[in-house]
């Protein structure tokens, strides 16, 4: 499967062990799990406020499969006891991803007639179109909409030589997500050691991973020592498809976090459910030492942060390999101490990806590189020690969109940018802009910060400087990172500027527009 854009088929799962756990926080912050022998939590789950949507959507020239209710109604249940035992280890309770159930307890199947025949929703894309065509359904149908969450499953629409199924989406999209359906995709096979057993764990794995994403959850991967655990094992976010049913499979804890604000974990209604939010890093401090990355960060948010995940992402591509910590915030700030013996990989690129979850279900997530040399982390994204910028003001600027002004890059705000000209007219690189510090200053080097979302990042520069805005100096070229946490460059040397320029050579999407959120000086 490919992951592009979407999730490709991982998941797993975990025989249930007979103790379970609460949770306690060490002292760096980190969630720890306690023995709690006084909980079962396998059945007996505090009743959602809301349920998943589970629909089997079946094409024009197509139909359901066989016993597909009864097969489905274990599947999903059993899933709901996997996802529930870890809400319970991690100390959120005897809590799971509801389910919609009819008179007699069963899951609540909804069938949906597709507009298109089986070549209308192909694996690449066929998701798309699904997802226009039952939100269509839904808003002609409301009472059959239980929450925001929709699992979507299909028939197979192709068999390969040995009779393994495929043809149809299987991924995550958002709040949705996508698996198939085939006539021996069975509980009673996982765990055989067959053909039909081994692709019961591709298949059934692969549906409750996708559904993992279709509640919130990221790629991660488990620790080292996780993995040697024989109560953990093998991330379900990570490559669970290859043991769900055959070998010790979990939930991070970092994937619990996420979860314990999942609307369909809920066990009251609530109102502004994914209202989005904002953080800002005030302040981060990261170092190695004694075998550990310590993290301290300062923020602000505009929303409720209950839990900071932190993914130590090999290649920083929101990859399987990723190993998360959890925090729980004191206030604004919160600490964290990971040793380096529990990362698989100690060598090459990485990012540290610090996401922060609101109690409203959604997340902000900020982003550093770093690289480990001889197996060893170094460590440059600490904060600086920036200018106050009240005071300085635009000198020229070259080009700016009426909604991206270059006073945005002023503004402490990175929800604002400075973007140049689209609407109407689009002028290419290079564009310049001229900022007055208002008065001389003695600077070691230039701070960046992208927009949010990344979407066009700046990529190439040139920085110049002056005391009267005549006589410019080079300062080098230079090309920022693609990442949307604050970045800086050094000169160095201490210099003495008045006036900063920045004259642009190109941008991450290889269009014709600069844009940039933030810039200061250190």
């Amino acid at each position: 499967m490919k992951r592009k854009n979407l999730h490709s088929l991982l998941a797993g799962m975990l025989l249930l062990p007979t103790l379970f756990m609460a949770c306690k926080r060490s002292p760096g912050g980190e969630l720890q799990p306690v023995t709690d022998k006084t909980k079962s939590g396998l059945q007996n789950f505090v009743p959602s406020a809301y349920a998943l949507n589970v629909v089997y959507f079946v094409p024009s020239d197509g139909d359901t499969i066989v016993n597909y209710r009864a097969r489905l109604n274990g599947i999903l249940q059993q899933g709901q006891r996997f996802y529930g035992k870890w809400m319970n280890y991690y100390g959120y309770g005897d809590r799971s991803f509801g389910l919609p159930l009819d008179s007699t307890g069963k899951v609540k199947i909804t069938v949906v007639k597709g507009a298109l025949p089986k070549t209308g929703y192909p694996y690449e894309g066929g998701g798309n179109t699904a997802i226009g065509e039952l939100n269509t359904w839904f808003a002609a149908h409301p009472a059959d909409k239980h929450s925001e969450h929709t699992l979507v499953i299909m028939p197979a629409s192709t068999y390969a030589s040995d009779g393994d199924p495929g043809g149809v989406p299987f991924y995550g999209l958002g709040r949705w997500c996508f698996a198939l359906d085939y006539a021996e995709m069975d509980t009673s096979y996982l765990g055989q050691n067959t053909t039909l057993g081994n692709r019961a764990t591709k298949w059934i794995g692969g549906l409750m991973h996708e559904l993992g994403h279709g509640l919130n959850l990221p790629h991660n991967k488990e620790k080292v020592s996780e993995a040697a655990d024989p109560a953990k094992g093998t991330a379900l976010m990570g490559s669970g498809n290859y043991t769900y049913g055959k070998s010790p499979t979990f939930l991070t804890a970092a994937s619990a976090a996420i979860l314990n604000n999942s609307q369909v974990f809920r066990t009251s209604t609530a109102t502004g459910i994914y209202g989005g939010g904002n953080t800002t890093i005030n302040i981060i401090k990261a170092s190695y030492t004694g075998g550990n990355i310590e993290l301290k960060v300062k923020f602000s948010s505009t929303q409720t942060v209950n839990n900071v995940n932190v993914y130590n992402d090999p290649e920083g591509g929101n990859d399987y390999d990723a190993v998360p910590w959890v925090a729980a915030p004191s206030g604004d700030s919160f600490q964290l101490s990971m040793p380096i013996s529990e990362f698989h990989k100690k060598t090459g690129n990485y990012a540290l990806r610090i996401r922060f979850l609101y109690t409203n279900g959604s997340s902000t997530e900020i982003s550093y590189p770093y690289t480990f040399v001889n197996n060893e982390p170094v460590l440059d994204i600490s904060t600086k020690d920036e200018l106050n910028k009240s005071s300085w003001s635009i000198t020229s600027v070259s080009s700016q969109e009426d909604d991206g002004p270059a006073t945005n890059l002023l503004d402490n705000d990175q929800a604002t940018v400075w973007h140049t000209q689209w609407k109407t007219v689009q002028p290419a690189h290079p564009h310049t802009v001229i900022v007055n510090m208002n008065g001389i200053k003695s600077i070691q080097g230039l701070a960046f910060l992208q927009r949010a979302n990344l979407n066009g990042s700046l990529k190439d520069i040139s920085v110049f400087t002056s005391t009267d805005n005549v006589t410019y100096t080079s300062r080098g070229n230079y090309t920022l990172t693609n990442v949307n946490s604050k970045q800086y460059i050094s000169f160095g040397v201490t210099i003495s500027a008045k006036y900063i320029k920045i004259v642009t050579a190109s941008n991450y999407s290889g269009s014709h527009y600069a844009v940039l959120s933030e810039l200061g000086a250190w």
